[in-house]
């Protein structure tokens, strides 16, 4: 497990606030007339943009630009938030309910959130037949997630704590859980996917990894992580996590942080090719993309 006695339990959900104290003992020079700066947090999702492409961690957490919707992520937001509306509305609770009934019930609330991002859907330009296809696809899934949950007796299970977010102040690191159920021996944290393989990547791992430092910090107990994959029935894989990577990921996470302090985007160059399609054009010149040379 990590080394956590050396840090003060974690009782907020929210990020610290710089203390008095610590400005006292540590004086700077006077900034009184300069915008203070606000420290960045990294989560899964921003430590593997940094490392994919720093220009695209820069343009989407330093710069702010708007993302452009694709089709995946779209399609990912319904179909997590539909699972969350499963707990939210209790059909976890709903043993008695026949199956030929419940099937419909929880398709019926990826519908309900697809149908919350028909104005992003509308700028995607495509074809009925491609978005007929995702809707298909995404309807398969949650019979997989309603397959898997009854096959794992969910219904005589605690519900999970549902999109926990969680916080280690002395990595100024965080992170959304989509399901953590903690009822269990070890505790369980489940990450849904909806990739269509199960290919185990690097990113996925450090997500993971990430995932237990949270929660070892936060519950001072070191849990077993998986991924659902929901493309597939029985779909839910336990992948171990080694202390040593864990302490790698660590010391990642702050060399990240030594390279984040710049608000040039010189200091951040593109790796990948494309950001400037992944994102709207900025009012501000210096965050523009399209006057950046990517």
């Amino acid at each position: 497990m990590i080394s956590i006695t050396a840090y003060p339990p974690i009782g907020t959900d929210k990020p610290p606030q710089t203390s008095a104290r610590n400005s006292a003992e540590n004086p700077a020079k006077d900034t009184s007339n300069q915008p203070k700066k606000k420290p960045i947090w990294l989560s899964p999702s921003s430590v593997n943009a940094y490392l994919r492409c720093p220009r695209s961690f820069y343009l989407s957490r330093i710069a702010k630009a708007k993302q452009k919707p694709s089709i995946h992520l779209i399609r990912g937001i319904a179909v997590h938030n539909a699972i969350g509306q499963f707990y939210r509305h209790r059909l976890n609770r709903c043993a008695n309910i026949a199956l030929s009934e419940l099937r419909p019930a929880v398709v019926a609330l990826f519908v309900d959130e697809w149908n919350r991002h028909k104005e992003s859907l509308s700028t995607l330009r495509l074809t009925d037949e491609d978005l007929d296809f995702f809707v298909y696809d995404s309807k398969k899934m949650m019979l997989n997630f309603l397959h898997d949950f009854i096959k794992a007796k969910g219904f005589e299970q605690p519900a999970p704590d549902i999109e926990k977010m969680l916080f280690a102040y002395q990595y100024r690191l965080l992170g959304r859980i989509d399901a953590i159920h903690s009822g269990r021996s070890p505790p369980l944290l489940v990450d849904f996917k909806t990739s269509k393989s199960k290919e185990f990547s690097e990113d996925y791992k450090r997500q993971l990894a990430i995932y237990s430092i949270l929660y070892q910090n936060h519950y001072r107990e070191k849990p077993e992580v998986t991924i659902h994959y929901l493309k597939f029935p029985d779909g839910l894989e336990t992948y171990p996590i080694s202390d040593q990577y864990i302490d790698e990921t660590i010391a990642l996470v702050k060399d990240i942080h030594t390279k984040i302090q710049s608000q040039d985007i010189a200091d951040y160059p593109c790796t990948c090719g494309w950001c400037e399609r992944n994102f709207y054009p900025q009012k501000n010149p210096n965050c523009n993309p399209n006057q950046t040379g990517i």
